[in-house]
């Protein structure tokens, strides 16, 4: 591909913007990530080319400026859960994109790139679903008449930072009785090496030009199938009891109530539809190959015992 002069990416500090702005880091002479906290994430000051500034994305104007000259811009941002009144699904997910497009244009920016979510869709009962699938729309409907967009929709993105696999093998180190809503929900999750890859190759692509294109893994599991695997990677022994769809529900609205939001109603309607699909990108890297690396306990803890000059 061709040097890209200047790449402005939102939402960059996360897990799949951050895997995506390194891959970048070759072929862009300025990758420009914003962020509100600097101090965190200073280790992507390690990344060649690449500048963090500290700006809220709901300052237009600050948008609007840094996009200027832009070639491409990314947008990664997102939310499991609604956290505030600013930080709601609608506010992220759509109104978001919608300020983006409106300085896209102003800046003549020719080439966006969009990370959505398989079975995005606007008559859905889930308003992560919802609003992610509006914001398609929008993107398809209004943005194609003066950019060039592609619109990623992948299943669980799994990884060494992921927030899926870390987030249950952090609670399973503590529950030993472990109550799973939607067990026989199903995922095709994508290793996100794969998802980038492809991101970096859709972009001098016209045929991936204004489509949602569905971002996948080789293989299919339910949702038990994933929380056994987790279980056996980390090396310990957990009971699982999988609830009916009855149980799974007053788990949504128990669980919804208590600090950390672990599961809440609209996690129990975005489950009920089934995250796989037949069509689109498939990735070649399996979830056996890479989950040991960073979640088997034992290796960790004979790496850590090798660093301390201890053989046991």
């Amino acid at each position: 591909m061709t040097k890209i002069s200047k790449c402005v990416i939102f939402g960059g500090t996360g897990f799949i913007g951050s895997n995506f702005a390194q891959k970048l880091s070759p072929h862009a002479s300025e990758i420009i990530v914003i962020t509100r906290d600097i101090e965190s994430n200073k280790s992507l000051k390690m990344i060649p080319n690449l500048k963090l500034l500290p700006i809220s994305i709901s300052d237009s104007k600050s948008i609007r400026d840094i996009l200027k000259d832009a070639e491409i811009v990314v947008n990664t941002v997102g939310i499991l859960n609604e956290s505030d009144q600013m930080n709601t699904f609608e506010n992220i997910h759509f109104k978001f994109v919608q300020r983006l497009s409106q300085e896209i244009k102003t800046n003549k920016v020719k080439r966006f790139l969009h990370i959505s979510s398989l079975n995005a869709k606007k008559d859905t009962m889930s308003d992560y679903l919802h609003t992610k699938g509006k914001a398609e729309d929008f993107i398809l409907n209004e943005m194609n008449t003066y950019c060039n967009s592609t619109i990623f929709r992948p299943s669980i993105v799994f990884g060494e930072e992921d927030s899926f696999f870390n987030k249950f093998a952090t609670l399973l180190k503590f529950i030993p009785i472990f109550p799973l809503a939607c067990p026989s929900s199903k995922f095709q999750p994508i290793y996100v090496g794969d998802l980038t890859d492809y991101m970096i190759n859709c972009i001098s692509n016209p045929e991936t030009y204004n489509k949602k294109i569905d971002t996948v893994g080789p293989k299919t599991y339910t949702f038990s199938e994933l929380i056994k695997l987790t279980i056996k990677t980390m090396g310990i022994k957990r009971i699982i009891i999988p609830l009916n769809d009855f149980l799974s529900r007053i788990q949504a609205h128990v669980f919804q109530n208590l600090p950390g939001k672990l599961f809440t109603i609209d996690n129990y309607y975005s489950l009920k539809i089934d995250s796989v699909s037949e069509n689109g990108y498939v990735g070649k890297t399996t979830i056996e190959n890479k989950l040991p690396n960073y979640l088997n306990i034992k290796d960790k803890s004979e790496e850590l015992r090798k660093k301390a000059g201890r053989r046991k």
